[in-house]
């Protein structure tokens, strides 16, 4: 039986009859095993290929019917004589050498490699010519979705032919058949306009044709293509070529030596393969430096070792070649690269015999005398190297085994390797964690890219531009590469088409170079890995993309994932070795912008919404259970909005450390809340709890500006929820964060909706508190007689249902109204029964908020020293409840008790305390009385 994959899948029997795979399935499953003829492919495997989007529950059980279907086809007459065979792990199909074409094809174009290292050209070109005619097309032209089922080894494939068309025009050009050439390498090029080395070839051979001028357009053409399309230079041999041609060098007619020659042969000099600097190259100072004193340092017990590793796209390769570049003078004996292709997209990565292979024959081995087998090449490298003071690269290694075998040995050697793998376990390696550019790097290499000099000059655009690729070199390199060759393009404009989430991953695309390309391959590499763990973090991934927060810690990670803390610890750690995910501290990760794009839309196609949302309720319910408990427990004595919390989450330890949680979680809360509210019923009512259990530490931690956005969203969703109690309750939030800014008449608007719809569906408690607040509000807008009927019908009102703390709230107020009437002894008996009822119920908020009235109180008869005792107690219990604004305004007014006391410089040491507490509050009161005592203090320290 014969198999072809070069062009439509094809399989003949020994009779000569074709045999017909109709079924999809069937023809995917035959694919994806030829594709590995002769290895075992796992079920895993199998069953990602043939079902990529998601495979169905069933899917290991159809696999075995496929299996068996696909042998009844290839073997109808006798089953037992089935080529699949069954493995523990898998499958694989056994072929001949001679029975499929794939491998035919390598063969071929081996001998015809050997034959060109012992000088023989026409067999050569007999073994090229025949391994090409192979080829009837693409490979595996015709199978049904094979993009992620063979990628890898379509491009693979494809890129030998390529080799061989290439090695077969070197043969004939040095054969004299320069003008039947000429032709065909000119239909080549435009199929492939950035393959140089066939330029080169056309340019070789329509100059030996006597076709000079046209030998230089199409050098041209060539470096008109590659500067428009990636912004790079032809390579120095192009370039070294074409200045021959145009000194009409001798050494380029027919008789000479050959020049265009892809055959390995003992190199005469030291090997010179570091590739070309990056033009765009800025920044990275400190990386350089340290690269540099690592190379600087000796290494008496073996070759110095460093390894560069990042997230995709963080210029890691830049680095490598730009450092290398300057410490080349270093290593006179050779500096040796090697793309090892492990983050190549589509290409599978290379084997440590093959990059062996291409290192010996640098070094002058001949090709016929390369060992096979990979220790031996390992043990001949080690010793062509041991005595050399030589450099070797190994740029975008995949993995711990393809890298070890291909160490020097030698103490003058070193060796710096690339990866998006930590490869944590090469031992002796020192490591370069990579992270994306500085903001002014950033912002520089932008500015070289698109030429700002040659339009109107945006910086801020500019910077907005560089934050939204994440600083990352790649999506830095696109962005500009697309304003670089759209001159109509403004900075602002290209900032808005990447504004939208939903198109960001694709406006960073140019050719063949994406971000979203780039992603994938660490995303299939951990999805198609032998690895359980690193399937696992694959899954994870798809869960953590959708929620859209800054940072998470394992509790959530946890959640998400719906595991332990502990296996969820481990499987972020998977992804923090392929940099998808990074460590901001121990237990606390994130994700850059571009990663959380890619793996939501990853998410999207492959883990199906009803996954998604699942992942994304445990995330919302567990973020509204942790907030509410730390709520509760960093303002103990407050009243906190009826919220559902449906999961316990162990809380902190105390008051501090629930602040210092909240404080933390701050932006997560509100990006998650603000996600959570406009999504399904479910998710709503958990951005609605969210919302409303942060009420205390908004006011208490000065954050009404973050109150005002998230409140608003909250009233909407509750109204689409039908939640009338929770849309009171969001109002009388938002009242308070309006009144704390200075948008009073807004701020008592909002009270009032809330007041009236307590009062339509019977909440005596809703009625009671807007009440308080609308009294409030009125003392703020100083009008005390209008602010004594709502505080004396709260009063009333918490009385009857036997709420305290409103009843409490009601005396501090109606005590502050009365002293602003002047009327002294009615506000003092108010106020010692509200210090009274604090004092009892350990209320410190209530208890700082009398004081200071107090205090002020005390001031204004003249009673400085009972002022500041009753003003420092006010300060203390307002540190204890974490009230910062109480805390100010008892410092301002401290400083009118000293400063009327005579005492300046004592009035100035609190005058500083408050105004660093002032200046980070949003509250406007606060602010306006520190500005007017502190101008007091000026004029009496004149």
């Amino acid at each position: 039986m014969e198999f072809r994959v070069l062009g439509p899948l094809s399989v003949t029997t020994d009779t000569g009859e074709t045999l017909e795979i109709g079924r999809p399935k069937l023809r995917l499953l035959l694919t994806v095993l030829l594709a590995n003829a002769n290895s075992v492919v796992s079920v895993e495997s199998l069953v990602d290929s043939l079902w990529e989007v998601r495979p169905v529950r069933s899917a290991r059980a159809n696999l075995k019917t496929y299996i068996w279907a696909l042998r009844r086809v290839l073997a109808p007459a006798d089953p037992a004589s089935a080529t699949i065979s069954t493995d523990p792990h898998g499958y694989s199909i056994k072929v001949p050498p001679d029975r499929l074409d794939m491998l035919v094809f390598e063969r071929l174009a081996g001998a015809g490699r050997a034959a060109r290292e012992q000088g023989d050209d026409q067999l050569a070109g007999v073994h090229f010519e025949e391994s090409l005619a192979l080829w009837r097309g693409s490979a595996f032209a015709d199978v049904p979705s094979p993009t992620q089922a063979i990628a890898a080894t379509v491009t693979h494939l494809e890129e030998q032919r390529l080799t061989v068309v290439e090695e077969l025009f070197d043969v004939r050009v040095r054969s004299g058949r320069h003008a039947e050439v000429v032709g065909e390498l000119q239909t080549w090029v435009l199929r492939y306009p950035l393959r140089e080395h066939l330029w080169e070839q056309l340019m070789l051979a329509l100059y030996r044709d006597g076709r000079q001028a046209e030998a230089l357009a199409a050098y041209q053409r060539l470096r008109r293509r590659l500067i428009d399309d990636i912004g790079v230079e032809p390579s120095p041999s192009v370039q070294a070529l074409h200045r021959r041609i145009l000194a009409t060098d001798p050494a380029l007619s027919q008789t000479a030596e050959p020049v265009v020659v892809t055959a390995a042969k003992a190199a005469p000099t030291p090997p010179r393969q570091l590739p070309l600097d990056v033009a765009t190259f800025v920044g990275r100072d400190e990386e350089l430096d340290r690269v540099e004193r690592h190379f600087a340092e000796a290494h008496a017990n073996g070759p110095s070792l460093l390894v560069i590793h990042g997230s995709p796209g963080v210029g890691k390769s830049a680095l490598a070649i730009r450092s290398t570049r300057l410490a080349a003078h270093r290593f006179p004996d050779g500096q040796l690269y090697l793309n090892l292709h492990g983050a190549t997209p589509g290409a599978t990565p290379m084997s440590p015999t093959d990059a062996l292979g291409r290192f010996l024959r640098s070094l002058g081995v001949p090709a016929s005398d390369v060992p096979y087998d990979l220790d031996e090449a390992a043990t001949l490298f080690r010793t062509l190297t041991a005595d050399r003071r030589i450099l070797v690269v190994l740029d975008n290694a995949a993995s711990t085994t393809q890298v070890r075998p291909l160490l020097p040995a030698g103490p003058d050697a070193a060796v710096l390797v690339t990866s998006r793998a930590s490869l944590a376990a090469l031992d002796g390696a020192t490591h370069l964690h990579l992270s994306p550019l500085h903001p002014d790097a950033a912002y520089a290499m932008l500015d070289r890219l698109i030429h700002t000099s040659d339009r109107a000059r945006d910086p801020a655009a500019t910077r907005r531009l560089a934050r939204l690729c994440d600083h990352l070199p790649l999506g830095l390199q696109l962005a500009g590469s697309r304003l670089k060759t759209r001159p109509t393009w403004t900075v602002a404009h290209m900032v808005e088409r990447l504004t939208d989430e939903r198109h960001r991953l694709a406006e960073l695309a140019v050719g063949d170079l994406a971000v979203r390309t780039s992603l994938s391959v660490s995303y299939t590499a951990l999805q198609r890995s032998d690895d359980p763990g690193d399937r696992a973090a694959a899954r994870a991934l798809c869960l953590l993309g959708p929620l859209r927060v800054n940072s998470i810690d394992l509790s959530l990670a946890a959640a998400l994932f719906d595991t332990s803390v502990v296996e969820a610890g481990q499987v972020v750690e998977h992804l923090v070795d392929a940099h998808l995910v990074e460590a901001a501290e121990p237990g606390r990760y994130y994700l850059h912008d571009l990663v959380r794009l890619f793996a939501a839309e990853v998410a999207a196609e492959r883990s199906g919404r009803d996954e998604v949302d699942a992942a994304l309720t445990r995330g919302f319910r567990h973020l509204l259970s942790a907030a509410r408990q730390c709520a509760t427990l960093a303002y103990p004595r407050r009243t906190h909005y009826p919220v559902e919390v449906e999961t316990a989450v162990p809380p902190p330890s105390g008051p501090d450390q629930a602040r210092e949680w909240l404080e933390r979680e701050r932006n997560n809360l509100v990006s998650a809340a603000r996600q959570a509210l406009p999504g399904p019923v479910e998710h709503a009512r958990l951005g609605v709890g969210i919302a409303l259990s942060l009420h205390w530490f908004f006011l208490h931690a000065r954050y009404p500006q973050n109150a005002i956005g998230l409140l608003e969203e909250t009233i909407q969703a509750t109204r689409r929820l039908g939640d009338r109690r929770s849309e009171a309750n969001a109002h009388d939030s938002l009242g308070c964060a309006l009144l704390s800014t200075g948008k009073l008449a807004e701020g008592m608007r909002r009270h009032e909706a809330g007041l009236a719809i307590c009062r339509e569906i019977g909440d005596s408690f809703g009625e009671q508190r807007a009440l308080g607040n609308l009294g409030n509000a009125h003392l703020i807008r100083s009008q005390p007689e209008e602010a004594i009927p709502f505080l004396e019908r709260q009063l009333a009102l918490a009385r009857a249902i036997d709420a305290e703390i409103g009843e409490a709230y009601a005396l501090l107020c109606l005590g502050v109204a009365y002293n602003r009437l002047g009327r002294s002894d009615e506000a003092a008996g108010l106020l010692n029964r509200a210090l009274a009822w604090s004092e009892q119920a350990r209320d410190d908020y209530v208890a700082s908020a009398v004081l200071v009235e107090s205090g002020s109180t005390y001031i204004r008869q003249g009673r400085l020293p009972e002022a500041i005792v009753a003003l420092e107690r006010s300060i203390e219990r307002a540190r204890r409840a974490g009230y910062q604004d109480g805390e100010a305004r008892a410092l301002t007014a401290l400083v009118q008790a000293w400063r009327l006391l005579g005492c300046t410089d004592t009035a100035l040491r609190y005058a500083q305390e408050a105004s660093s507490l002032a200046e980070a509050s949003s509250n406007v009161r606060v602010k306006a009385a520190l500005r007017t005592e502190c101008a007091e203090l000026v004029t009496a320290s004149q």
